[in-house]
């Protein structure tokens, strides 16, 4: 008798627990799909009201757009960085620029500056600036050892160098290796000395890979001082958003002799 009792009372509590389950379940189910539902309206948003509004001619609906990719930085930044992937490189809003330094991660760094180097004419270059170096200080890690310069070369555009010119095109080539375990994004600049054109070569940035190189070029035009025989360069990097040089190193050019008119007997 007891056991049949025990046992109607255990029946009784498994279809409890499997009804439970069912509940539960089927809310859960609820949950997730009116979760997704209201994330695709979020993302539409973006898209289509929010993202257009940061170009606004009114200051107010540039704010208010400019807040809700603040507010909901989860859903905004995936709209941010497929604009910054799809758009156009001439038409690309700075404003997109500066919420992705705001809101995004040091890989955010490598395609900004890919599509700043781009640009043929750049727009607001100091927020680009300024946003990349946000998103590298945000995340970085002190403590890591200094780039190592392993190559630096000076080659004249030229066939033959020789030939008589005022000014020469020429391009600096280096080649530098990160053996530090996190990258690091740096400016480099050349400064001739005893030439009297473009002695001092605007700044060029690059993002150095933790454990990677890098080969690139500073191009330029050449012209040394007349009668001088030697030209000094000098190579320096620097660590975005730092004074202090990572690294400098010195060499000495000869510049190419000028042919000699044949003499006369």
């Amino acid at each position: 008798m007891e056991d049949r009792i025990l046992k109607k009372y255990l029946n009784l509590l498994y279809c409890i627990t499997f009804s439970l389950i069912l509940l539960l379940s089927a809310a859960g189910m609820g949950a997730s799909t009116a979760h997704a539902f209201f994330e695709n309206q979020a993302r539409y948003a973006f898209e289509q009201r929010w993202l257009p509004m940061l170009s606004d001619e009114s200051p107010q609906k540039r704010f208010q757009a400019m807040r809700a990719f603040l507010a909901y930085p989860a859903w905004g930044l995936a709209v941010l960085r497929n604009t910054l992937m799809n758009a156009e490189t001439e038409n690309l809003n700075w404003q997109i620029v500066m919420l992705i330094g705001m809101l995004g991660e040091p890989t955010d760094i490598p395609p900004l500056l890919k599509i700043w180097r781009e640009q043929q004419d750049p727009q607001r270059s100091a927020v680009w600036l300024g946003a990349m170096q946000r998103l590298y200080w945000k995340n970085r890690i002190s403590g890591g050892a200094a780039p190592k310069l392993t190559s630096l070369t000076l080659n004249y555009l030229e066939k033959d160098p020789a030939v008589e010119t005022e000014e020469k095109n020429a391009v600096i080539q280096f080649k530098m290796d990160n053996p530090a375990r996190s990258p690091l994004f740096i400016r480099v600049s050349a400064h001739f000395w005893k030439t009297p054109i473009q002695e001092e070569l605007p700044s060029k940035y690059f993002w150095l890979p933790a454990g990677g190189k890098i080969e690139a070029n500073l191009q330029t035009l050449f012209s040394a001082v007349e009668h001088t025989d030697d030209v000094r360069l000098d190579f320096r990097v620097w660590e975005v958003g730092r004074a202090k040089e990572l690294l400098h190193q010195t060499i000495n050019i000869t510049p190419p002799q000028k042919p000699t008119a044949p003499s006369g007997k």
